[in-house]
């Protein structure tokens, strides 16, 4: 009996170590996955936390450079103000604000290859075609780029591309203006080393016949691409003497001797004043970052935000 007895307490003992040990495995589990949710959690709220101040850093980036738009002279936009040296990154707190802003009216806009009522302007399509080869790119694509972009049906010029050309893809051709320059990779014919390369020279913004173009910035493939054989030397003399003497009207150029080519280029294209400004700012805090890109038109002494998007960083 007494063996009995025994046997059956050491059973019970041996039963309830057990359990102890079951039930130690299982806080020790418990924890593990308490304190991996709680990092998860503590991590979780520690990006929220970057990620707002990416967020505000932007914001105070764009709203500076507001501030220093605003402060600028009218007179005319060139690349001595303020507004147009570019400034080295600021740290702020644990992370870095940078920011750039660059005039709309030294660039080509696409959408001015239309009309007003839609159609290719006859006067405008030359000089695309002649940037296009300056850029080493098709000319026959801005052919595609009008049809992609008018409203009728007939393939326009030898490189055309209307409905026909589309219906192998996800999507129709859009028939109307284009709302980013990221959009042409959508048309036939364009890859991304061309988008890149239009970068440097051409912008999408809302057109009203014709973009003004402002002598004082922009580059000279672009110059050089107004009218046939314009004399590169002159337009190489005019862009290193603006660097330290901005014009401040088309009759400055006149004067200055540089102008075998301006009573070819359409009337009304060249200007000394921009109308409209790119502002670009990216921040970034630790392993947070974001990056924004605002087209702004100026309109008096205001601006007024014509598009918004993210961008890839300065």
């Amino acid at each position: 009996m007494k063996y009995a007895m025994a046997h059956t307490t050491q059973s019970e003992r041996g039963i309830a170590l057990v359990m102890v040990l079951a039930l130690v495995a299982l806080v020790a589990v418990w924890a593990v996955q308490s304190a991996d949710e709680d990092w998860v959690s503590l991590r979780r709220a520690e990006n929220m936390q970057l990620a707002a101040k990416t967020w505000l850093g932007v914001e105070s980036g764009e709203a500076l450079a507001l501030r220093t738009l605003s402060a600028d002279d009218h007179a005319y936009d060139g690349l001595d103000e303020d507004w147009a040296i570019e400034a080295p990154p600021f740290p702020v707190d644990d992370g870095v604000i940078a920011g750039r802003i660059e005039d709309a009216n030294r660039f080509l806009n696409l959408n001015d290859l239309l009309d007003s009522a839609g159609n290719a302007q006859a006067d405008v399509v030359p000089v695309f075609k002649r940037l296009f080869t300056r850029l080493e790119i098709d000319p026959r694509l801005v052919d595609a780029l009008v049809d992609w972009m008018d409203a009728d049906k007939e393939p326009f010029g030898s490189g055309g591309a209307e409905e026909s050309a589309y219906v192998n893809r996800p999507y129709q051709i859009k028939n109307a203006p284009l709302d980013s320059l990221n959009e042409v990779l959508l048309i036939q014919g364009f890859d991304i080393p061309m988008l890149e390369e239009l970068r440097k020279v051409a912008i999408v913004r809302p057109s009203y016949g014709l973009t003004a173009l402002n002598i004082n910035t922009a580059p000279a493939d672009v110059l050089l691409s107004l009218a046939d054989n314009i004399p590169q030397g002159e337009v190489e003399a005019m862009i290193n003497a603006r660097q330290s003497a901005p014009y401040k009207s088309i009759g400055d150029l006149t004067a200055a001797g540089m102008n075998s080519w301006v009573s070819r280029v359409k009337v009304g294209w060249l200007t000394v004043k921009s109308d409209a400004f790119m502002v670009r700012v990216e921040a970034r805090f630790e392993r947070a970052r974001w990056a924004e890109e605002m087209l702004l038109a100026r309109q008096g002494e205001s601006f007024r935000v014509l598009s918004r998007r993210k961008a890839s960083g300065l």
